[in-house]
């Protein structure tokens, strides 16, 4: 089955091309918004929120249902735990669309709002002018958070998404932006951990079992993965500079982006994983993605 690759532009910079799948990765990480635009051929551009990119992936799956059943629940499971402080993120445990449109209307809101402050600060002091500002930002933000109270799942998201870089490792562990450089962490249960941006730089990390855990962004230079499974997780943009990977398990991780200077992958299993310039690689991928 061919799959179709889009370029990605974003501020004038053109990038890609990168599988549907990936896309959707690199927005549930608000790393890419709605107004972004996407191209199958780089000419024809059109804008993220104007495609049916982000639902048609949901719909498909990339792999057999029979063989990989078991890799996508965990997927969907462990992207309640990756939800970011962004709205826009917390698209991956909800309806992408209707959240979308929400988005929309409060930015929509705002600028109706700033259109009248600045109509009224000619005939009102400066002063008062401030103040209503001060209370209509308030409002909205309590209309908004009102809003989501009833979303019992998004509340329940974001109270799991606290980090705690005391907390012990466990599956599941929010350690996002922690430094836990030069960490003795060897066969540690990081399983569906959310490590976003953690700095774990010459970390010992032999034999960890960090299946479907988020490493986007993370400082892993130098450090020691060999042996560790990293089946499914999620490495975009995470810098790998001189790790040893030897023997790891990377099957059907994700890689668009990550820095991979002087790494060892000897032996590293890199089966169905996304590669670091968005290819799929092979079932026989062993040491190279082929």
């Amino acid at each position: 089955m061919t799959q179709h690759l889009w370029y990605v532009r974003k501020h004038g910079a053109t990038s890609g091309p990168f599988p549907a799948r990936q896309i959707c990765e690199t927005f549930s990480l608000g790393q890419l918004n709605l107004d972004d635009e996407v191209s199958l051929d780089g000419q024809a551009w059109a804008a993220l929120r104007e495609t049916d990119l982000l639902n048609g992936e949901r719909k498909s799956a990339p792999f057999p249902e029979s063989e990989h059943d078991e890799w996508r629940q965990e997927r969907e499971r462990a992207k309640l735990r990756w939800i970011d402080d962004s709205v826009e993120e917390s698209a991956d445990v909800g309806d992408v669309p209707s959240q979308a449109n929400d988005m929309d209307r409060l930015r929509r809101h705002e600028a109706e709002t700033r259109t009248l402050l600045d109509a009224q600060s000619n005939r009102r002091p400066a002063f008062v002018a401030g103040l209503i500002a001060v209370l209509v930002l308030v409002l909205v933000g309590i209309g908004v958070w009102r809003g989501q109270s009833g979303n019992t799942k998004i509340e329940a998201a974001f109270a799991g998404k606290l980090k705690n870089c005391a907390q012990p490792p466990g599956e599941g562990v929010v350690w996002s932006g922690c430094v836990k450089n030069e960490a003795r962490l060897s066969q540690a249960p990081l399983r569906n951990a959310n490590l976003v941006g953690t700095h774990l730089e010459r970390a010992d990390l032999t034999g960890a079992d960090l299946s479907y855990a988020n490493l986007g962004s993370a400082d892993l230079r130098g450090a020691n993965l060999s042996g560790a499974i990293l089946k499914g997780a999620t490495l975009n943009q995470a810098d790998l500079t001189g790790a040893d990977l030897t023997g790891a398990d990377l099957s059907f991780a994700v890689m668009s982006g990550a820095l991979l200077n002087g790494a060892r992958l000897d032996g590293t299993v890199l089966r169905q994983s996304t590669w670091l310039d968005g290819r799929i690689c092979s079932e026989r991928s062993v040491g190279i993605c082929q």
